[in-house]
């Protein structure tokens, strides 16, 4: 990450961002290349995921990929994305289904933010 990237998104730093950079940095032991990577895993992850999970009709499957897409916000540090996320577990472990708008709104603003941090 150039410094003029995290410069494009100093006004959305801190605990309003959808990525909190610190817990990124200390998750990729402050390597910018590795953070680079790790965010473009989970762009590329959580569009797939999102994907799957529209056409997807087994509740076991649709709950491991919520499970596993809360995994790798956690690791990059979109704790937004992890907790609705573990909500949206929830609500499928007790009703059979639930809806994913939430997760799709938290995801794309994730996305977003990390293209902007990219960008540059």
């Amino acid at each position: 990450m150039a410094p003029s990237s995290m410069a494009r998104v100093s006004g959305r730093a801190g605990p309003e961002a959808p990525i909190d950079l610190v817990q990124l940095a200390t998750n990729t032991l402050g390597n910018r290349d590795l953070e680079v990577q790790v965010l473009h895993l989970f762009q590329s992850q959580s569009s797939s995921t999102l994907d799957r999970l529209a056409s997807e009709t087994d509740m076991q499957v649709k709950l491991d990929l919520v499970h596993t897409l809360k995994g790798s916000a956690r690791a990059i540090g979109a704790e937004r994305v992890a907790n609705v996320c573990e909500i949206l577990e929830g609500k499928m472990k007790i009703s059979g289904d639930a809806a994913t708008e939430g997760l799709e709104l938290v995801v794309n603003e994730a996305n977003s933010y990390i293209s902007d941090l990219l960008a540059g």
